[in-house]
């Protein structure tokens, strides 16, 4: 099992290096729900919510709060089922850090049995990135992130299920500032522990396509800036194998 874990990382890879220019951005919504895939693949293209935090460089100060607003923008999801309860996947966010998670089923059957009932499962992820990006400044940023959820769900026929859930993450970026002439400071740190989330989404067709969508609500604090509640709604379409 490990040496097939480490040969799936290995395959995701390039996926995620795609996806790796980063900002201070957050996922508000999930879209993933409790079932695992019950071995096999799904892949999945969505247009989902985001909270952005954009730096400002006022009074010279490295320090300034986050303007912070909500962004729709798109990101990709690949799955491999490890076994008829768990999954290896990869979300690669556009401008945003990719994480790598695991998703244990605790209760219901996968996704490819299409059986009515009740679904628990829990997500746990990871993701540490270093990229570059322009902003006022040239900066090179590192960005480090663990994330947690919790997802109940209901399949009422092969066709048609709903979830919900809650999530709490823990986002860290730290920066160079190439050129930073006139700031107190050539680094910039910045970072978000214990951000709250809530979700209900709804799900149309079978493991081999289907159609998601997700509302999502998210506390979220900052290092020097207010707390924020922003919520977003996500659209997507999957394939399953």
């Amino acid at each position: 099992m490990i040496k097939l874990m480490k040969l799936l990382i290995l395959y995701l890879m390039p996926f995620i290096f795609i996806g790796c220019a980063q900002r201070i951005k957050v996922p508000i919504n999930r879209m993933i729900e409790p079932e695992a895939i019950g071995g096999g693949a799904a892949a999945e293209y969505r247009q989902t919510g985001f909270s952005r935090g954009v730096l400002s460089f006022e009074n010279n100060s490295t320090k300034n709060p986050l303007s912070m607003s909500s962004v729709i923008d798109k990101e990709f999801y690949f799955a491999v089922g490890l076994n008829a309860i768990s999954d290896l996947f990869v979300r690669v966010p556009e401008e945003s850090s990719s994480l790598i998670g695991l998703k244990i089923q605790l209760l219901g059957a996968p996704s490819k049995a299409g059986v009515s009932g009740h679904n628990i499962a829990f997500t746990i992820g990871t993701g540490s990135e270093r990229d570059d990006f322009d902003q006022t400044f040239t900066i090179s940023l590192k960005s480090d992130i663990f994330d947690f959820s919790l997802i109940h769900g209901y399949r009422f026929n092969p066709y048609l299920a709903v979830y919900d859930g809650v999530s709490i993450s823990s986002y860290r970026f730290e920066g160079e500032i190439d050129g930073a002439v006139g700031l107190d400071s050539d680094e910039i740190s910045y970072h978000a522990n214990n951000i709250q989330g809530a979700f209900i989404g709804l799900v149309l067709g079978s493991h081999t396509f289907k159609l998601k969508t997700e509302y999502a609500v998210q506390k979220i604090k900052w290092s020097n800036t207010e707390e924020e509640i922003l919520h977003a709604g996500s659209l997507s379409l999957a394939a399953g194998w």
